[in-house]
């Protein structure tokens, strides 16, 4: 009788939670979306370098990971960072008080997606240096020429633009200064959480380049010839700039790290279970941060939008003595603008 003891070998961390985010039965659902030209295996290989490239990925919870994954595979967009077609980020999402992933549109990706229309031949983004040779010539008989001397000192980057030839042999270009590129840069809800130190990184901030070269793309957007997909991803990046992705988060706790048991057969899936969330919630930080917004209400109407806007219910459920202390506040309120409101109109009586 042989004594050999048979190994399992456990899955990783990454590989349990791909298994989450790509189930077989989303998996297949996921490949059934994607257009002809993207290859499934290749575009899991993608998703793949993505999440070990953000690692932070991997504590948000995989079905908002799947929501985003799937935005990606609609578009017919590559995930992997070093093609700057899509991208993942993880925010802090103020209004559900929680972390979620969020799909981003690289420059590359619009470039994809405007090639698609089947009317371009060529379309590409560009940098401008102070010591290049750059003329941009307007009028009836548009022209630019940019001659970059590649092995000299090119000096600073002053600007970017965005040139389309067309199948019919036309051509278009759009210009855009750094000083336009920043302005916008500074209008994004992103950029402006960053800037206030609310959020650690935003797009702006680690490729203000590769973000410049996509924003000309979508100034010459407008003129370009529009797809389905094109559109979409345009909707995408909009609602990127303005969401709801810009909350300060709460400073997460870090718990003890506990002693490892020894993995079993049966608990061996059970040991890979990935949270949804890895942060360690800030209760009196919610309390007190609903409590200034409370104060600020004017009406029994924007307390209740308040109120709905914490999810107050939803985000304290299990932890029924602050809910006690949400709604005693609620209350509170209620009952000020109720003693408010009677004194004006004992005013207006007398």
């Amino acid at each position: 009788m042989s004594n050999a003891v048979a190994t399992i070998e456990k899955p990783t961390k990454l590989d349990a939670f791909r298994a989450l985010v790509l189930p077989q039965d989303r998996k297949q659902e996921l490949f059934n979306s994607l257009p002809t030209h993207v290859k499934p295996e290749r575009f899991e290989r993608n998703l793949v370098n993505a999440l070990m490239t953000n690692p932070d990925l991997m504590q948000l919870d995989p079905r908002l990971v799947f929501r985003e994954v799937s935005k990606a595979a609609a578009l017919g967009l590559y995930l992997d960072p070093h093609l700057a077609e899509a991208y993942l980020i993880a925010g802090w999402n103020g209004k559900a008080r929680r972390t979620e992933p969020q799909l981003r549109v690289g420059y590359r990706g619009l470039i994809k997606l405007a090639r698609q229309s089947g009317e371009i031949n060529m379309i590409y983004a560009h940098e401008v240096h102070e010591n290049d040779l750059f003329e941009c010539d307007l009028g009836d008989h548009k022209n630019l020429k940019h001659r970059p001397d590649v092995f000299g000192e090119r000096g600073e980057i002053v600007g970017f633009y965005a040139v389309v030839k067309y199948k019919n042999g036309e051509t278009d270009f759009e210009t855009l200064t750094v000083k336009q590129a920043q302005e916008i840069r500074d209008r994004s809800d992103g950029w402006k959480a960053y800037a206030a130190g609310r959020i650690k990184s935003t797009p702006w901030a680690t490729d203000e380049v590769e973000m410049s070269k996509k924003t000309v793309i979508r100034k010459l957007n407008k003129r370009l010839p529009q797809s389905p997909e094109l559109s979409e991803a345009i909707q995408i990046e909009d609602a990127a700039e303005h969401s709801d992705m810009r909350g300060a988060a709460p400073t997460p706790l870090t718990p003890p790290t506990p002693p490892e048991p020894t993995p079993t057969m049966e608990d061996q899936q059970a040991d890979e279970a990935i949270e949804p969330d890895g942060e360690v919630f800030d209760v009196e930080a919610f309390i007190t941060e609903l409590d200034e917004r409370l104060a600020t209400a004017d009406s029994a109407e924007v307390i209740e939008e308040i109120w709905s806007e914490f999810d107050v219910e939803s985000t304290l459920t299990d932890d029924e003595t602050a809910l006690d202390r949400a709604l005693n506040l609620k209350d509170d309120w209620l009952a000020r603008l109720d003693q408010d409101d009677g004194g004006l109109d004992d005013a207006a009586n007398y």
